[in-house]
């Protein structure tokens, strides 16, 4: 018998819902199953190097003009509602790199395992490079379910252990997520690591193993079916 295949919960909800009480994650997971799989940010996220203008080593290149970027992203779309969400979010984060002269850069990560689910990687696939500070982007373009306070903590946590632990390069080198407002034009705003206590390995991988296995429950109704065989009622959630 074939297994069914998994769909995996992305990083947000992840980081979000395993640092929920335990009591309260099943919820919100049967939340993110509901909700399916509709417009997202999937275009931003693939034309992210070119928004923030990524080099490909030491040399510059020259910048995409806006034009250029938003005609990738466009074609990326598959509705006018999918476009009216990345449009502002991409002009946003391609302004604020020329404004803070943000030098991109290739970043030397490895997605990071835990004993169950996927490896993670929690960043945005650059190291950016400003005049006075270097960091690990996150960019968090959601309205809402966005990170929490927890869930930016363990998205730090996360770049920590993957990217600082084993390469002294990146000692100092700290993350910073990028989130937008909720407003028409998407403003963005930017939250620093700024000493912030990260989560243990250990503690990682306690959230995230009974997330995940939670997770997969959902997915396959095992909860429910449990209840049916036990001759159980009632609401699940």
């Amino acid at each position: 018998m074939s297994l069914p295949k998994i769909r995996h919960l992305p990083i947000t909800d992840l980081a979000r819902i395993s640092t929920l009480p335990e009591d309260m994650r099943w919820h919100a997971l049967v939340q993110v199953k509901s909700g399916g799989i509709g417009p997202n940010y999937n275009p931003t996220r693939s034309e992210f190097p070119g928004i923030v203008n990524r080099q490909p080593g030491i040399f510059e290149s020259v910048r995409d003009s806006w034009d250029a970027v938003e005609s990738h992203i466009k074609k990326r779309c598959r509705s006018p509602e999918e476009e009216g969400m990345n449009l502002p979010v991409a002009r946003q984060l391609y302004d604020y790199c020329a404004q803070h002269k943000v030098n991109a850069l290739e970043l030397e990560g490895w997605p990071i395992s835990f004993s169950v689910g996927p490896k993670l990687q929690a960043w945005s696939p650059a190291l950016f490079v400003y005049p006075d500070r270097i960091t690990i982007p996150f960019v968090d373009p959601r309205k809402g379910k966005r990170l929490t306070r927890e869930g930016i903590r363990f998205i730090f946590s996360i770049q920590f252990h993957a990217v600082r632990v084993n390469n002294p390069d990146y000692d100092e080198v700290h993350g910073e997520i990028i989130q937008f407002s909720k407003e028409d034009g998407r403003s963005i705003r930017i939250i620093p690591e700024d000493g912030m206590r990260l989560f243990s390995y250990e503690e990682l991988e306690f959230m995230i193993s009974q997330t995940q296995r939670m997770w997969f429950d959902v997915l396959t109704d095992r909860q429910q079916e449990t209840r049916r065989r036990a001759g159980g009622t009632g609401s699940l959630i």
